[in-house]
């Protein structure tokens, strides 16, 4: 595919006004994006095509262009579980690209989509050269180590509906003025395998939420309408009452203090 334009429905548009979007390089010069243009090579990719496989070697930096990617885990009964998304103008992969390890992680497209390669001594100049890069990278560096350790605690909560409940306030976004919601909620199968619980916890847990007003359900994604609730049940600080046929894939009534 051409560097210089790239074909998509949306018509003709110039690949270089696309990398200028990339969160990995908004604060670098045009001239720093002109010379990485060069390099990059692009591939379109069908719904449901492999774009990484876990394992692979690491050979280049990946720049979504266009479409929606999905990291993916394996249940233990062998089956795909959709995990986070990756965005048009994120950038995955480099780890690889530090470190000289293995991909770490395997991702699918969720639509037709179009990933720029930047090959792995091009990515290394890149960071290396770039201060505001370089910033970038630990910044999401940061970002990843603090989900590790707030992963590690929330294995630690002994109750399986607490592991749930972080999941889901770990998942929290600003919205709409100061409104917090969670965003294109994971499958339950998804959130069972981040939690370490069984789906069917995940349900009932989700349940209790909604009943005890905690969240509302709006489609695909949840409205908090009691954050500090849910902060204190994400910590194992607070529970919700349960009646008896909550145990039976009911629902939830009143919250007390733990």
């Amino acid at each position: 595919m051409s560097i210089e334009d790239k074909k998509t429905d949306d018509g003709m548009f110039k690949a270089i006004d696309l990398l200028r979007r990339q969160k990995l390089l908004r604060d670098v010069s045009d001239d720093v994006i002109e010379e990485t243009s060069r390099h990059i090579r692009y591939r379109r990719y069908s719904k449901r095509d492999f774009v990484v496989h876990k394992g692979d070697a690491g050979s280049a930096l990946l720049l979504l262009m266009s479409g929606r990617l999905q990291v993916i885990a394996l249940s233990e009964d062998g089956r795909e579980v959709g995990l986070n998304f990756v965005e048009p103008g994120d950038y995955f992969g480099e780890l690889s690209i530090i470190d000289g390890g293995p991909r770490s992680a395997s991702i699918i497209a969720t639509t037709e989509s179009v990933v720029g390669f930047l090959p792995k001594p091009q990515a290394q100049a890149l960071f290396y050269r770039n201060p505001a890069v370089v910033e970038a990278l630990l910044q999401r560096l940061c970002r990843t180590i603090r989900q590790a350790s707030n992963y590690r605690s929330m294995l630690g909560l002994t109750r399986a509906y607490a592991r749930v409940y972080s999941v889901l306030e770990a998942s929290m976004k600003k919205s709409t003025g100061d409104m917090l919601t969670i965003e294109n909620l994971p499958n339950q199968q998804a959130i069972a395998i981040m939690a370490n619980v069984s789906r069917e916890t995940v349900s009932r847990a989700i349940r209790s939420l909604v009943d005890g007003r905690v969240v509302d359900r709006d489609y695909r994604r949840l409205i908090v309408r009691n954050v500090d609730l849910l902060r204190k049940l994400a910590r194992g600080e607070a529970e919700l009452q349960l009646r008896k046929d909550t145990l039976e894939g009911g629902v939830s009534r009143e919250q007390s203090a733990a």
